[in-house]
Formats: C-alpha cells, sequence, structure tokens
C-alpha cells in the first residue's frame, strides 16, 4: 500500500486531496495544525491517520516523521500543502509580523517538514510535492508577502529537484489556481481587512489609486471546487511516474506562465496595474 503525508489536511485542498489518496487506496498521514479534521470526510477511515503537526513546530515535525517511519518505514508522497494567506499590508508600512509569519509557515515550514522526511521519500524514491499558488505569476499592489512567500518556496523546489534526481525522487511545485476553501474567501469581509492593515493616515493615498485584492481577484478568477482540483491533482501529478517542474492547475489561468515568457517585464506589469487599479 503506498504512503502519503499531507500537511494542512483539515480543510480546504488538503482535506480533498486525503480523501482522494483514500479513494485509490493509499494509506494518508494527514497533517493539521489547530483546526480539528473530525469534521473532514477522511476523519475515522482505516487508512487515515490524523497527524497534529504545526510545520513552524520542529519538535512537531519531527516526531510525525518519526510516527510516519515507524508506522510505514518510508513514504511515497510528501505534499506540502499547509499554508498562511497573509494581509501584511503595504511595503512602505508593511506589518513585518505578518509578513514573518507569512514566510515562517509558506517557506520555512514546508523545509523543516522536508528535513524530517526527505530520507522517507529516497526510500521509496517517490514524489515530493510543494505547494505553491497561481500568484506568483501576479505582482499584486498591497498584497506582496503572499505571492513572495509562495516564490520562495517554487524556487527552492527547483533547487531540491536537481538535488533528488541522482535518488530516484521526483519533485514539483504545484500552483493551485482558484480553490474553493477558507483561503479564498474573498468577500466584502476580507476586503475590508485588507484595508485596515494598512495604517489610516496612508490609506486614502492607496484607496485612490488600487483595488484591495480581493476585489480585483474576486471579480476576474473562477473557482474549482476542492474535489474537482483533488482529481485533477491525481490525475496530472500524483499518478503520473515523471513529473514537470511545476504545475498550473485551475479555471482560467493556464495563460498565466506565457505572459512572462512572451511578454517584456514592463507590459506584464501593466496588465496588472489595470487589474488592480481603480
Amino acid at each position: 500500500m503506498k504512503t502519503a503525508f499531507i500537511t494542512g489536511s483539515a480543510t480546504g485542498i488538503g482535506a480533498a486531496i486525503v480523501q482522494k489518496l483514500l479513494d485509490e487506496g493509499w494509506m494518508v498521514y494527514g497533517g493539521y495544525r489547530s483546526t480539528n479534521p473530525q469534521d473532514t470526510s477522511w476523519y475515522g477511515h482505516k487508512n487515515a491517520i490524523p497527524v497534529k503537526c504545526d510545520v513552524t513546530n520542529i519538535d512537531e515535525v519531527k516526531v510525525a516523521a518519526e510516527l510516519i517511519e515507524r508506522k510505514s518505514g518510508q513514504l511515497d508522497l510528501l505534499l506540502n500543502n499547509a499554508a498562511y494567506p497573509s494581509n501584511s499590508g503595504v511595503i512602505e508600512a508593511v506589518d513585518m509580523k505578518d509578513y514573518r509569519k507569512t514566510m515562517e509557515i509558506n517557506f520555512w515550514g514546508p523545509l523543516n517538514v522536508l528535513q524530517a522526511c526527505t530520507h522517507l521519500i529516497k526510500k521509496a524514491k517517490g514524489k515530493i510535492v510543494n505547494t505553491g499558488s497561481a500568484s506568483v505569476y501576479l505582482t499584486i499592489p498591497m498584497g506582496s508577502s503572499y505571492p513572495v512567500s509562495k516564490t520562495a518556496l517554487t524556487t527552492l523546489t527547483n533547487h531540491l529537484r536537481l538535488e533528488m534526481a541522482p535518488f530516484g525522487v521526483q519533485v514539483t511545485t504545484l500552483h493551485p489556481g482558484g480553490v474553493e476553501t477558507p483561503m479564498t474567501d474573498l468577500g466584502s469581509e476580507v476586503a475590508e481587512q485588507q484595508w485596515q492593515a494598512i495604517p489610516a493616515n496612508i490609506r486614502a493615498e492607496y484607496a485612490k489609486h488600487f483595488l484591495d485584492g480581493a476585489s480585483a481577484v474576486g471579480e476576474n478568477f473562477k473557482l474549482y471546487s476542492p474535489e474537482t482540483f483533488a482529481n485533477k491533482v491525481y490525475q496530472q501529478v500524483i499518478k503520473p511516474r515523471k513529473v514537470k517542474p511545476s504545475y498550473l492547475i485551475g479555471p482560467g489561468v493556464a495563460p498565466l506562465p506565457w505572459l512572462h515568457r512572451l511578454l517584456p517585464v514592463q507590459q506584464v506589469q501593466n496588465i496588472w496595474a489595470k487589474m488592480f487599479s481603480v
């Protein structure tokens, strides 16, 4: 029986991928931080093992890896999925505490898990999938921390891909391009939170020029259900023997990499400027 460790598995994408793997006959270790997974469809399944694992807590990460090694001996799949959406505000008055938290969870967290679990993947000559974001292809005024953290993770993944190749380990970045999860809830409350993250004395200056990210993105992108997304990930990324360096999966996002390949940087930025401008 193949084994997988999925972080951030109590909600959204992680929960859906855990369920998909169980449906396909895998044993899955479902990592979670604070949200109890008992409300997920996979909780209680005979082949699902909930694992308390805050990816920023090195001790918890090590305990999770030791549990997997003790019970299974190796891993066929590691999916670094846990993430934090962040709301750090504008760069000139950025909330440094929130920015650091974003990097801690979205970059250092996956690196913690990789350090603890890569030897288990090497034993199985398995796959490592780091979850990035379609936002790495965007330039988002007033919302840099999340795409910056995911860009850093993407670069790390490219380096890891080369390092793991001699050991028969497949490594890739999965860029979700719009999935219905708590993280992509872009209603008016989220928009208000984004504005409140900007100090009151300069908030009006930015409001003259930019839309908040929730309003701009919410109006321009459609969303997959987590189940639809999980099915596509399984068919395109998990099931094939070999993987590409990265995958961008979501409705209407396929042109994003081509913008960067075909257009000068300034033209690409002009597109985002128009999208996020008042």
